[in-house]
């Protein structure tokens, strides 16, 4: 959760919303001393839902900044090819919800490019 943080840009929250993951570790895993792991409880499944929206708009921001950071601006095509193989673990969005969330915190530059919007304008919920 911190490395996914870290790279999507997000660790700040975290560290926000939780300042020691010690308890919802111990809450939700079996930690074993001698090996130091922490391993999913006895008959139970492994659980991650993350809302789909949330997870484009985490892979949308993180791509747009990179592209920011290269100076460039990709095209609606270019941003879904780089972002949907990232969104495989769960319900493949369709390109429509991934436009929507983009124009929630995209910016269009004429007819099909886009940047991510000024950081006045954007929040992450």
């Amino acid at each position: 959760m911190i490395i996914k943080g870290l790279e999507l840009g997000f660790l700040d929250l975290l560290k926000k919303e939780y300042s020691d993951l010690t308890p919802i570790l111990l809450d939700n895993f079996d930690y074993d001393e001698k090996t130091e792991l922490f391993t999913i409880k006895k008959d139970t499944k492994f659980k991650s839902y993350i809302d789909v929206k949330l997870r484009i708009k985490y892979y949308l921001i993180s791509y747009l900044r990179r592209m920011e950071r290269e100076n460039k601006t990709s095209t609606f095509d270019e941003i879904v090819l780089n972002i949907l193989p990232l969104l495989k673990n769960g319900t493949t969005p369709e390109n429509q919800t991934i436009l929507t969330v983009l124009e929630d915190i995209g910016e269009r530059l004429g007819e099909n490019h886009w940047k991510l919007k000024g950081e006045g304008q954007l929040s992450l919920f």
